[in-house]
């Protein structure tokens, strides 16, 4: 489970998130709607332990993103809207490296690459260069980067973005597997529709307030105009 208890965070004379709660379960994909500078990137980066919060903390599945984020890290996958790649790679190079920084042991790892590859419908890309891959490619084995220890928690910020309709759709289905899962996964935009055929629950954040959380048929009916 996550809990996010009263998020803040202060810039100088700057409030960016304004003490946010909510609480999520395994199986949940939340969508986290916002425009942008609303909030979102600043909540997943104290979320993920990469930003510090003023006040407040998160708790995922006992770990205190405070006093424990290293414990938090090892249980959770981090996508930011901008990921790099390394030209010159090949795609289970790639997810090896990051398998091997994750601690996953050596005599699992090929299992461990492959089962992600499989998931993510990128198995006959194994022996290619990473920079050869198409752009939403390159988004699959990101997220299957993400992947390779297995975390409870994932956090993707902006993930569809750039993508064209096949990808975004194809990227869709990927994260309602994941739910199915058992994962919790937070899918950032600032577009409500793009997210609600695939997320059970939704949050709106706009100028670091939290306007409106819940299941997101609710939420989409609370939007449509009398």
């Amino acid at each position: 489970m996550l809990e996010v208890k009263n998020l803040r965070k202060e810039y100088a004379g700057l409030t960016a998130v304004k003490g946010i709660s909510f609480t999520l379960k395994p199986g949940d994909i939340f969508g986290f709607i916002g425009s942008n500078g609303a909030g979102k990137t600043t909540t997943i980066r104290m979320i993920s332990t990469l930003l510090e919060p003023t006040a407040g903390t998160a708790i995922l599945n006992g770990a205190d993103i405070r006093k424990d984020p290293m414990e938090v890290r090892r249980m959770l996958g981090y996508m930011p809207d901008f990921f790099g790649l390394y030209d010159d790679v090949k795609v289970w190079e790639y997810l090896d490296f990051f398998a091997a920084i994750y601690q996953v042991p050596v005599k699992q790892r090929t299992e461990v690459i492959d089962n992600v590859l499989e998931l993510t419908d990128l198995t006959v890309k194994k022996g290619a260069f990473v920079q050869s891959l198409s752009r939403g490619m390159q988004q699959r084995l990101c997220l299957a980067r993400c992947l390779v220890h297995d975390p409870a928690l994932l956090l993707l910020d902006e993930p569809a973005s750039g993508l064209d309709p096949r990808a975004r759709a194809e990227l869709k289905e990927l994260i309602a597997e994941l739910g199915r899962m058992g994962k919790i996964v937070i899918v950032s935009s600032h577009i409500l529709p793009e997210l609600a055929d695939f997320c059970n629950t939704v949050g709106i954040i706009e100028k670091g307030e939290l306007l409106a959380f819940g299941p997101v048929h609710q939420i989409v009916s609370e939007m449509q105009p009398p």
